[in-house]
């Protein structure tokens, strides 16, 4: 991206932190302007002026006024208190999605010919033909990292979650897709994982989310955002993924290998299941999905940790 760009994103993420509800996070937007002055200063310099003041106002209006309308329009919608963790919300018709795909395939080496013809002449040609060209774009894949091009790009999921908030932690850091939340809240229930189950210690676990879920309600009442502090990681947190078939691609790949946590290993492969049921063709680009279960997944990749740390010793 550039120091420019950078620093642009931090100026907006200054801006955004100066503006929130929770005096903690304005404190950590004032310590790293600080920091950022010292290094970057004409990136960042506008985050807290009067330019960045106005930006401030403009954030914080349109949350209260949003917030003002949700209530209102949702007031009388019920919260599901057990949500399916995964579920495909918004996908394209099959042959729509592989038309769209096979013609950006063929467009990047064509000789000059328009994304509309070629989409054209894709549209009149006879399934299997079509299948041939998106299938031959991901042939010689041998592993994960051999990412398909651009043309998967063209094709867009929506997905709404309902995962543990330890979870969402590590879906979240994947940028390059659109990722809206609402505030962590005991409200959908939480995970129980079976190894406090096996301890028997679930008894003094259900206990903890109870007192968990009690803080919650008595001080969500009047601080709503102050209040996920006190919401344990365990509880699920509702949250939407937008995203086109590479980065699907991507996420799945990776977030599924045997060292992954089994929690979003479960969750992408339940993620790729939806992609196939849809789109089998394109999903068979998806070469290195792990759907297996796996005990100890990181056993083995932290015992060659081990041995190879030992051997440079």
């Amino acid at each position: 991206m550039g120091i420019t760009g950078n620093g642009r994103a931090f100026e907006y993420l200054l801006s955004k932190m100066f503006s929130s509800q929770i005096s903690e996070i304005k404190s950590l937007a004032v310590q790293l302007q600080l920091e950022l002055d010292a290094v970057i200063f004409a990136f960042v310099r506008r985050a807290n002026d009067e330019y960045g003041r106005t930006l401030q106002t403009y954030l914080l209006n349109t949350r209260n006024a949003i917030t003002k309308l949700a209530r209102y329009h949702t007031k009388n919608i019920k919260v599901e208190g057990k949500p399916q963790s995964v579920k495909l919300l918004n996908f394209e018709d099959n042959a729509e999605a592989e038309i769209k795909v096979a013609s950006a395939i063929l467009y990047e080496q064509s000789q000059g010919q328009s994304l509309e013809s070629i989409a054209r002449y894709i549209r009149s040609l006879p399934a299997r033909e079509r299948h041939k060209v998106i299938q031959t774009y991901t042939k010689f894949r041998t592993n994960r990292r051999h990412r398909p091009g651009r043309a998967f790009e063209m094709v867009e999921y929506t997905f709404e979650m309902f995962t543990n908030f330890g979870m969402f932690r590590d879906l979240h850091r994947h940028r390059v897709l659109t990722l809206e939340r609402q505030l962590l809240s005991t409200k959908h229930g939480y995970d129980l994982p079976k190894e406090i189950i096996g301890m028997g210690i679930d008894k003094d676990f259900k206990d903890c989310m109870y007192k968990c879920d009690e803080a919650y309600n008595i001080i969500s009442m009047k601080m709503p955002e102050e209040s996920q502090y006190v919401v344990n990681f365990a509880y699920k947190y509702p949250y939407f993924m937008k995203l086109n078939l590479r980065e699907a691609c991507h996420i799945i790949e990776l977030r599924t290998i045997p060292q992954g946590h089994p929690d979003y290993r479960k969750v992408c492969q339940k993620m790729f299941t939806e992609i196939k049921d849809i789109h089998p063709v394109l999903a068979g680009g998806i070469k290195f999905v792990d759907l297996h279960k796996y005990e100890l997944e990181r056993f083995k990749a932290e015992k060659y940790k081990e041995n190879k740390s030992r051997k440079l010793i």
